[in-house]
């Protein structure tokens, strides 16, 4: 087999979509798609100190040309030789790790942008025979695409707002392989004078694949308002939220769930698990070290657990907690958290604490119940069971985007604000720093924005992206992103989405990629549309 470089990086890229490889023994993860720059590809799990191959196409046929060579049914490729039969292919030796890495340059040619090249890489662990060839990689599909520029995902399976995410497999080379997404509404919040459809269904996000797939079976419950955790042996912990639609003309509800169920994905089935202590939608929920899972908050909407509008949150928020043990089956109450809070941010630290901020919130006046934004951080100390390190956030807020940053410090940007006289989307933005405890305000978003989803980026900034202006009754979708640059404390505009997107899903791939996936869109209904960028 022959290395032509040259003939490589003229035809880098095209084609169609390929069926799975199922004798995947090796991962593939190629970072990078931008025309004109470094692309990194990282290969682990080969034949250690052998002989590696990484093959490229722009063809879907598959190829049975390794079985014919060795023997062996199982040498089949995804990718067919199109490019390879002409000399276009990778050939090196793999580390005594079974790693294999490579840097290559992605031509700036027009030609390549948005055709689809596929990807698979394998050992040779013999001159002949079954061993032949070994350690088939994943496929994997590049989209060339321009730095800054969104590209459209296939649709995801579910139209959904509201629905709730994990990472469902993450590469070994760090970051996300697959996300899970499960559960989700017609729109962002619900209204009495309109039904609140929950749906069953889940779906999952093939990173390296850039597709969708359903999951397996259908929830217990359909549900919005929610939460998933993926625990320890991989499973899939979906707790609480609302369900509907209940009610008729202008009196329609949902109702707060207290069940739980978990989703198994080696098997595509779900199970029903013990229910929790208490009714709980709008809570947060976070995985221990020792494979338990907090959940705190939420709210359990009014007397008869009935969720008809925002109205119903207000002054019914949760200050209790409780923990899952999936060892036991059993839920036992956890450490009351320092304030009400329904619709708080949470976020598993790299320290292993879990930090729980802002929410929604009442304080008591003569026994009556008054609604707030709850304008608390608090960090759950996982080696003493409690929470501490409770300070003032420098803005309340609710239903805001809230991310890691690579020092260590918090980023949080708009959300719903104001007071009970003026409530509303806000753009105020502001850092905590876990050494001192403190948060600090940074420069505001250039528009409100409750409901936006926020990630860090590989460059250490964070980006923020889409969520909903006008009030919290009636939330209007936006296609605004943003930069924040922890460096200078500064924040810029970001490029514009294809289309709005608010209360739907955001992640940052193992390919160094940001998805954006469903919400509400600015038709006032839920998407189904999936977009990606490149920087």
């Amino acid at each position: 087999m022959r290395l032509n470089p040259l003939l490589l990086l003229a035809t880098l890229l095209f084609a169609p979509q390929l069926f799975s490889q199922s004798n995947a023994e090796s991962e593939l993860v190629i970072r990078g798609d931008v025309l004109g720059s470094s692309v990194s590809i990282k290969i682990s799990g080969l034949l250690p100190n052998k002989p590696a191959y990484l093959l490229p196409a722009f063809g879907n046929g598959g190829s049975n040309y390794l079985v014919s060579l060795s023997g062996d049914s199982n040498d089949f490729l995804t990718v067919d030789l199109s490019l390879a039969t002409g000399g276009t292919y990778f050939q090196g030796t793999a580390q005594s790790n079974g790693n294999w890495n490579l840097n290559k340059f992605l031509p700036n040619a027009a030609s390549l942008l948005d055709n689809p090249l596929y990807f698979q890489a394998f050992s040779r662990g013999a001159t002949n025979g079954p061993d032949m060839f070994q350690k088939f990689s994943n496929l994997l599909v590049m989209t060339p695409n321009r730095s800054e520029r969104w590209q459209t995902l296939p649709n995801a399976p579910e139209t959904a707002a509201l629905s709730a995410s994990v990472v469902l497999e993450t590469a070994l080379a760090g970051g996300p392989k697959s996300l899970m997404i499960c559960g989700g509404g017609p729109v962002l919040l619900t209204d009495a004078s309109n039904p609140y459809s929950t749906t069953d269904k889940a779906w999952i996000y093939d990173c390296l694949r850039e597709e969708f797939t359903l999951a397996g079976g259908t929830m217990q419950t359909s549900r919005a308002f929610h939460n998933a955790v993926r625990l320890q042996d991989g499973k899939v912990l979906v707790i609480g939220g609302i369900t509907g639609p209940f009610g008729s003309g202008n009196s329609h509800y949902t109702m707060t769930l207290d069940s739980a169920e978990i989703y198994n994905p080696a098997t595509g089935n779900w199970t029903t698990v013990a229910p929790m202590n208490e009714h709980r939608a709008g809570a947060t929920a976070n995985l221990l070290p020792d494979g338990r899972v907090l959940v705190a908050g939420g709210t359990p909407g009014n007397s008869s657990n009935q969720l008809s509008d925002i109205g119903d949150i207000l002054g019914t928020a949760r200050k209790t907690t409780e923990i899952y043990n999936p060892a036991t089956n059993t839920w036992t109450a956890g450490p009351n958290l320092p304030e009400y809070k329904a619709g708080a941010g949470s976020l598993n630290l790299s320290d292993g604490r879990i930090l729980i901020a802002g929410g929604i919130t009442h304080t008591f006046i003569f026994g009556i119940a008054i609604p707030d934004f709850a304008g608390k951080l608090t960090i759950y100390d996982p080696t003493t069971g409690s929470f501490g390190n409770t300070t003032s956030m420098r803005a309340k807020r609710a239903l805001f985007g809230l991310t890691e940053l690579t020092d260590g410090k918090v980023f949080m940007a708009g959300g719903g604000g104001g007071d009970v006289f003026n409530i509303g989307p806000i753009r105020n933005c502001e850092v905590w720093n876990p050494v001192t405890g403190n948060c600090t305000s940074t420069q505001s978003l250039t528009s409100d924005s409750a409901f936006p989803s926020c990630v860090t980026l590989a460059d250490g900034r964070a980006m923020v992206l889409g969520g909903a202006n006008g009030s919290l009754d009636d939330p209007l979708p936006i296609a605004n992103t943003w930069y924040f640059n922890p460096v200078t404390n500064t924040i810029t505009s970001g490029p514009q989405l294809p289309q709005e997107h608010a209360g739907g899903t955001a992640a940052v791939t193992c390919k160094m990629d940001v998805v954006v996936i469903g919400g509400e869109t600015g038709n006032g209904l839920a998407t189904n549309k999936a977009t990606s960028v490149s920087f």
